[in-house]
């Protein structure tokens, strides 16, 4: 039996877990939290941090593992790829690991490459943000130079009051691991995501997918929906845009997670991640809009073994959508109506997750998914 090390096991990795156990796959499982809910699929459970990479490939070389995974989550990357480096498994290069999740390096190679990216600054103080943020032709974006799902993102106007700047400038940082902050030009237009497959060189476009957001100031993840309403030529460019970041990259044997605005001079790329995309893109929207069960197919590749892309039923129109509330005490009682509808192919029963304060990201979104239902 094959054995896979896989990094997280939180609830948005269980789906990794169901697929390499539909794979007869021996899971070796590290999560810092020794409760996480995927531990108990797996047959050999560790519990320590994830960024432990000699205590990771000693545990590698221990149980003999042939590949080494994660699912949606920026943070065990860089040691999934010096794990893979280590011990001679396929997957992500240190080198492409690190320009995958360090926004200001990744900027970089994308102008090296010529890939199209907005006008980019990386300040190091708040001062200098401001600075920065005042000779951008228009609105700034403020993001963390090292963080993941959205978090600490600000647009601020270029004539806004210092304090304003300050603030965006603070909250950036507060969500950074390290490396600052991000000012960027702010591109208007329509965003999508692009989930892309890298195998032995050959890189693929799994889906394209429309996204919903909150709108100004933080642009908060709201929903996603499969297929995009978009012209044919505008697929093209999405798609010819993502391949060519993760390219410039260097992702390979690897998922790609590709963040673009469409504006009115063409395609501009936000960020790509060389993982799986989250918020249920991949583990649902993906494989009830086009068949695909990509969180396989990227196991599968994982472990160096040819993915299957095949569509296993019909392709079909599937949409996500996160709910909100105003600041204050959420109560559920039961299920929602929109769940019990007969077209709602994958409900989740929703429980307060706390009291929602002002929407600021996806941590604020006032209800949390559990216990899948099928209808």
């Amino acid at each position: 039996m094959a054995s896979v090390l896989l990094l997280g096991a939180g609830r948005g990795q269980v789906p990794a877990y169901r697929a390499a156990r539909d794979l007869g796959l021996d899971i070796i499982a590290v999560d810092p939290d020794a409760q996480a809910p995927g531990l108990a699929l797996a047959a050999h459970r560790y519990s320590f941090d994830l960024g432990d990479i000699g205590r990771l490939i000693a545990l590698g070389r221990k149980h003999g593992v042939v590949g080494v995974f994660t699912m949606a989550a920026d943070y065990p990357i860089p040691a999934l790829a010096e794990v893979c480096a280590a011990l001679a498994l396929p997957g992500l290069t240190p080198t492409a690991a690190h320009q995958a999740t360090h926004k200001h390096r990744m900027r970089e190679v994308f102008a090296e490459h010529g890939v199209p990216v907005p006008e980019f600054h990386h300040a190091a103080s708040a001062e200098q943000a401001i600075a920065l943020a005042r000779r951008l032709p228009g609105d700034a974006i403020m993001k963390p130079a090292l963080s993941q799902g959205g978090r600490g993102v600000t647009r601020v106007a270029r004539d806004a009051d210092e304090a304003v700047l300050i603030t965006a400038f603070a909250h950036a940082l507060r969500q950074t691991r390290a490396d600052g902050v991000m000012v960027e030009a702010f591109v208007e237009g329509p965003e999508f995501s692009v989930e892309t497959l890298s195998w032995r060189g050959q890189h693929r476009v799994i889906a394209i997918t429309e996204k919903l957001s909150s709108g100004a100031p933080h642009y908060v993840e709201l929903g996603h929906g499969q297929p995009t309403v978009c012209s044919l030529d505008q697929l093209e460019q999405l798609s010819v845009t993502a391949l060519a970041a993760v390219q410039a990259l260097g992702i390979s044997d690897s998922a790609g997670h590709s963040e673009i605005r469409l504006s009115a001079s063409g395609p501009q790329l936000m960020e790509t991640g060389a993982r799986l995309g989250g918020g249920f893109i991949c583990s649902h929207l993906v494989p009830l809009s086009t068949g695909v069960d990509l969180v396989e197919a990227a196991l599968m590749v994982a472990l160096d073994r040819l993915p299957d892309l095949q569509p296993r039923r019909a392709p079909r129109a599937a949409a996500i959508r996160f709910l909100t509330a105003a600041p204050g005490q959420v109560r559920c009682d039961g299920r929602s109506r929109s769940a019990r509808h007969r077209r709602c192919r994958a409900a989740r029963r929703l429980l307060p997750a706390r009291r929602p304060s002002k929407l600021a990201d996806r941590c604020h979104r006032a209800l949390r998914p559990c216990n899948r239902q099928r209808r």
